[in-house]
């Protein structure tokens, strides 16, 4: 850990500067072939996908030129998973590849709309009501100097959203520094960053990954191929893959609970039945925001750290926090403009 002043530095810790906190976040990132070792999918492949995915990301790399790359060798490698998937979308300027250039592919050309998961309706929907139809912009502010490294963000998130052993959306890096008793610690919680511009959608072979007109990148469970081509991509370390396994020898019928992401409910889990052997991660507690909540990791924090709201309402606390000279992203030279920012 640095302890050079460089003028950047962070509370909690003297002398500690955002390069040393993307280093706690490559830290938690997992080996990419390590990931894939036990993946039918072409590793090779998977990263040489996965690293131009974030080229495209940093601006190195146009989306056009990336599937123009990759398309044969995607084609051939997942089949008719491929080639029916309406990828790479072609929504809008904020996808990943021009009309244009998706006619000339391997795959169908079609509308993000055409592969988004099933939409949670609430009481007084009307036809355009569901996940992601509302108007705002959702942004998450955490504020350092609040968090206290108590990890009840980390509880409330597999409390609320079920996740399985080994499946984590929201967990708190922490560093110690120092000498007993001069002891200090850094804690920085990581949720997916639902990023504007995610590597983890340009990589996705089938369009399972995509991300909606609300900041918030999903996933449709149905879709997932599980080949986890998204989880080495992602700069964050913030995706995982469901094994199947389950609390029961903590909790008595624990597979018995179904999980309320995206509104679905799907039941028992089942070996061979979505979510098991998906790629799970943070959705910013997508069925809460859709009933008027927080999402659970901001209701529980006991420090007050966590901030949700629209970044895109000028007048929200949210927004004036994100626009403060406070503000910052993790990793910002990966050119993913993350909708998660920090309060130095």
């Amino acid at each position: 850990m640095s302890t050079a002043d460089d003028g950047d530095t962070l509370p909690g810790i003297p002398n500690v500067g955002k390069a040393d906190l993307d280093a706690m976040v490559e830290n938690e990132r997992p080996d990419p072939r390590d990931e894939l070792a036990d993946v039918e999918a072409d590793t090779d492949l998977g990263v040489e996908m996965a690293e131009d995915a974030q080229r495209v990301a940093r601006g190195e790399l146009s989306g056009d030129e990336y599937w123009e790359k990759h398309d044969e060798a995607a084609a051939a490698e997942f089949g008719e998973a491929y080639r029916e998937t309406p990828n790479p979308a072609v929504d809008a300027g904020d996808q990943t590849v021009s009309t244009e250039t998706a006619e000339s592919l391997s795959c169908a050309v079609g509308s993000m709309d055409t592969v988004s998961t099933e939409s949670a309706q609430v009481e007084g929907d009307g036809p355009e009501g569901g996940i992601g139809a509302g108007d705002q912009k959702w942004g998450m502010v955490i504020d350092l100097q609040k968090c206290v490294g108590c990890d009840s963000c980390t509880v409330a998130c597999k409390s609320e959203n079920r996740t399985p052993p080994g499946v984590s959306y929201n967990v708190v890096m922490e560093e110690e520094h120092g000498e007993f008793p001069n002891v200090t610690r850094t804690n920085v919680p990581r949720p997916c960053m639902q990023c504007d511009n995610p590597p983890c959608v340009q990589v996705c072979p089938v369009s399972a990954t995509y991300k909606m007109d609300d900041g918030v990148v999903n996933i449709d469970y149905d879709r997932c191929i599980g080949c986890r081509y998204c989880n080495i991509a992602c700069p964050y370390g913030a995706r995982y893959f469901d094994f199947g396994e389950n609390y029961d020898d903590e909790v008595d019928e624990a597979g018995e609970i179904t999980s309320p992401e995206y509104g679905v409910d799907r039941g028992p889990r089942e070996e061979g039945k979505s979510p098991i052997g998906n790629i799970r991660k943070c959705s910013f507690c997508t069925h809460r925001l859709e009933r008027g909540e927080e999402p659970a990791c901001v209701e529980t924090c006991v420090g007050d750290a966590r901030n949700m709201g629209d970044l895109e309402n000028p007048d929200s606390d949210v927004a004036k926090m994100a626009d403060s000279s406070r503000a910052f992203q993790l990793k910002e030279d990966e050119g993913t403009d993350p909708n998660v920012y920090y309060l130095k």
